[in-house]
């Protein structure tokens, strides 16, 4: 109930023992301060869900793919996707399955981006080049923008230990088949932003994404975040 609602829920949580006083900060998960094991939770309010997300949901015959892609068309935003994916109510009825947070996150930007390509590598190459840049939380993005066929690129940069590290993974016009297990996640969330500026101008682009990670960012945000910082690019 809470995933399906597009608003906060006033919850209260029953826990089985106090909170321990500790705090965790690690690259490859969500900052965790006083854990505490829970009883049991209750909801104070009604949960507020779109009659989209409520249709979708109580599909059991419609395939995972097609229920994310009919809910991005319904406006529903990318976050609810998620959370919806990930506490496994969608899918066919038999296939359903809770999703690891990250996993959800990415399955949810890479099926949008691949829907969305299918039409952009029939629209006109881009007349220009462009060039854009943002940055958020010690993440600074330049995205540059070529006039050809559709190509994506990520170029990540980040000092570590006092020595520069390096990653990297691209595709072509025909896409790629395998994970790109050198960006991972940013690599799926920055092609879903640039996949939904080239669908508003209509056009297709080379694309170069050159990320440089600062010291400030030294705990894991989530690919989220970078999904945002891209998109917010296009709009300046």
């Amino acid at each position: 109930e809470l995933s399906l609602s597009y608003k906060s829920i006033s919850t209260e949580l029953f826990l089985k023992k106090p909170p321990a006083k500790s705090l965790e900060i690690s690259r490859y998960s969500p900052i965790i301060a006083n854990p505490a094991p829970l009883d049991h939770a209750r909801l104070q309010e009604n949960p507020k869900v779109k009659p989209k997300v409520d249709y979708i949901v109580s599909d059991t015959h419609v395939k995972a793919a097609i229920a994310i892609n009919e809910l991005y068309k319904s406006q529903i935003a990318i976050t609810n996707i998620n959370k919806i994916l990930s506490t496994g109510l969608l899918g066919q009825q038999t296939k359903r399955r809770l999703v690891p947070t990250r996993w959800s996150i990415t399955a949810v930007d890479d099926t949008i981006s691949k829907n969305l390509l299918e039409n952009i590598r029939y629209y006109p190459e881009l007349n220009e080049i462009l060039l854009f840049n943002n940055e958020y939380n010690g993440n600074h993005y330049e995205i540059l923008l070529l006039p050809s066929n559709f190509s994506f690129e990520v170029i990540e940069a980040e000092m570590k230990m006092n020595e520069l590290k390096f990653w990297q993974d691209y595709e072509l016009f025909q896409g790629r088949k395998y994970y790109a297990d050198n960006v991972v996640g940013a690599y799926y969330a920055n092609r879903l932003a640039l996949s939904e500026y080239l669908t508003s101008i209509k056009s297709q682009a080379t694309a170069l994404f050159f990320r440089e990670v600062g010291p400030e960012y030294y705990a894991q945000l989530g690919v989220g975040i970078l999904r945002e910082c891209t998109r917010d690019a296009y709009k300046k």
